[in-house]
């Protein structure tokens, strides 16, 4: 918009601080001043009001004058609009109090927030302190704080985090800030409102080991956890950062539990980097941490708890001495499933989600050397854990698996798929219905493939046929048959005899599952207002009260296509020569009165 000339001349005035006295007088005598004052002005690619401008200059006369000719001083103290940093940065939602505070003018900054009572909670994106941490600017800090502007543990971001100026100044390594909030009396353990986080959390997973050395100094708690039960040691070791978990190990070594130490320690050898690529540094530490572990057991006359051994861990058992470590500490392989070990015997108690994750990727690592076998027997293994800690199970791995061997023309071991297949009859796969149907369904299609390997022995061809019997015993035929066929099987399909639907054989019987059977056949989108050769529709033959209520609901209201079917046919409309006859639509029709009449047609088209 084009800037009036008023607006000029009172721009140059403000510029050079009213050195005329004149701007009090000029703006009394405006009869718009007010719009004047609220209105931002495009000066130099920057969209600001004249108080955001005596901002920025740092003439403080020019903004007491200013408040005093305004109507509505709130408004216009929080009035925001878009300046550029020193930085050159374009920064919106400024406002004058933000414009001052940037420019280091707290001498008028103090005139704003007392006289003007502009908010130091309103900055462009967060509160003014959390701003100034974010831009390093201790200057800033320094007012707001020893003014009592602000409260330094309540002032937050806006954000999800919701870090407080100590959080947000130790995960952004600002040595100076922190030493000034801890000094100005911060609360060092103080924990965000949703994920309880802290400063030395905060520090840990930053790698900031000077201010971690800092907080804990001045009396930082080590045993806080936040919302999925971490301390900022186990944050430093999941972030890699070796310096501050070294240091957080021998500053708490003597109060973490031995099952603590181990964990630690374990998780030092599942990570990548402590692993195959572990470099020397990182190799020393974890054995030193290991060491002590057995020291400490040692010391404590901790109980030996050793697992029997299993093929899933290649039979391997975890150690029980320093000499016994000594002579696989070379071993990443080796290494690896004594981490997986150590875990399994302190989280399958607690019923840990951990404990899976990396027993998954041990699998998947398998799955890319090639070693099939060996992934089978540790995903095996890792059901049976996930079923015994109660938590949901499923097939779909090993049917990716034996699929991934078939394309690679690898036999599939007669045995082990058995051993696999009888997994569709655990307590757990029973709780996933349609999703366990799904595997049993693809592991049954598998099995026909290894039937035609000809290394196959009469045995193991038996123990396959008899799993797929007992599993066709076991699972409801309609609800397999309509699950996995609805794209190739007609719902809706009649018999030669009677011209009658599943749904109306199944109305006229009596077994137990005969409403359940009812529902299975609904959902798959059979029609209820189908009528045979006797012009009856299933709820006409529906034997007890339950089936016609249910019938009965799901036919109420008729849907509009079954109207016009039927009107079609009352009204004996001609519409065979308008589409030919082997369609959908006339099958359709003739489902709704055409039965008696010709039921030759149906089953043509039935098929």
């Amino acid at each position: 918009m084009t800037i009036p000339i008023v607006v000029k001349e009172l721009y140059t005035i403000i510029c050079q601080g009213d050195l005329s006295d004149e701007l009090d007088g000029r703006l009394t005598l405006l009869p718009n001043v007010d719009e004047i004052l609220n209105s931002l002005y495009e000066i130099d690619d920057e969209y600001i009001s004249l108080l955001m401008l005596a901002s920025l200059y740092g003439h403080d006369n020019v903004v007491r004058i200013i408040l005093s000719q305004s109507t509505n001083v709130e408004n216009l103290v929080e009035l925001t609009g878009r300046v550029y940093d020193a930085y050159q940065s374009p920064i919106s939602s400024a406002t004058a109090l933000w414009c001052a505070c940037n420019e280091g003018h707290y001498a008028l900054a103090r005139t704003l927030i007392e006289i003007g009572k502009a908010s130091v909670d309103h900055g462009p994106g967060n509160p003014l302190l959390i701003d100034a941490v974010i831009n390093n600017r201790l200057d800033t800090i320094q007012f707001l704080v020893e003014n009592n502007y602000v409260d330094i543990d309540r002032t937050q971001q806006n954000d999800h985090r919701k870090y407080n100026s100590l959080m947000l100044s130790a995960c952004d390594g600002q040595t100076e800030i922190v030493t000034y909030l801890l000094e100005k009396g911060a609360k060092i353990d103080q924990q965000t409102p949703i994920t309880y986080e802290t400063a030395l959390g905060c520090a840990a997973i930053g790698g900031h080991s000077d201010i971690v050395k800092l907080l804990y100094s001045a009396g930082a708690s080590t045993n806080l956890r936040n919302h999925i039960d971490e301390t900022p040691l186990i944050l430093a070791l999941k972030s890699d950062r070796l310096h501050i978990t070294e240091y957080l190990i021998d500053i708490t070594i003597n109060e973490l539990s031995v099952e603590e130490l181990e964990l630690i320690a374990s998780s030092m050898i599942l990570s990548t980097e402590y692993n195959i690529s572990m470099n020397q540094a990182q190799r020393t530490s974890m054995i030193n941490l290991i060491r002590q572990i057995f020291q400490i057991t040692k010391e404590r006359n901790y109980p030996e708890s050793v697992m029997v051994p299993i093929k899933a861990y290649n039979h391997q058992q975890e150690c029980q001495t320093i000499e016994e470590f000594d002579q696989i500490q070379n071993d990443p392989d080796r290494l690896y499933i004594e981490a997986l070990l150590i875990r399994e015997r302190i989280l399958m108690s607690k019923k840990d989600k951990e404990l899976r994750a990396p027993l998954l990727e041990r699998g998947e690592e398998f799955l890319n050397q090639g070693d099939f076998e060996s992934c089978l027997h540790l995903w095996e293994h890792t059901f049976h854990l996930y079923q015994n800690m109660g938590y949901e199970t499923s097939l779909d791995r090993f049917v990716w698996v034996f699929c991934k061997m078939l394309i690679a023309n690898v036999p599939i071991p007669p045995q082990l798929f058995i051993q696999i297949c009888l997994l569709t009859f655990e307590p757990s796969e029973q709780d996933n219905n349609l999703l366990g149907l799904r595997n049993a369904l693809y592991l049954v299609a598998i099995a026909a493939m290894i039937l035609k390997q000809p290394i196959l022995t009469e045995q193991e061809r038996q123990s396959i046929y008899q799993w797929i019997y007992d599993l066709c015993r076991q699972q409801p035929a309609t609800q397999l048959i309509l699950t996995y066929g609805n794209h190739w099987i007609n719902v809706d399909a009649v018999d030669l005899l009677d011209g009658n639907t599943a749904l109306h054989i199944i109305s006229q019987s009596d077994k137990l599952d005969a409403l359940s059977i009812i529902e299975l056949l609904i959902n798959a989108g059979a029609h209820l207002d189908c009528l045979n050769k006797h012009n009856k529709t299933a709820f006409d033959y529906a034997k007890t009260i339950e089936m016609q209520t249910l019938l009965q609901k799901q036919q109420t209201p008729s849907l509009l296509k079954c109207l016009c079917a039927r009107h079609i046919v009352t009204q004996q409309l001609q519409y065979e020569s308008i589409w030919p006859a082997k369609t959908r639509l006339n099958t359709f029709i003739y489902l709704h009165g055409c039965i008696a009449k010709d039921i030759k047609f149906i089953n043509e088209h039935s098929n």
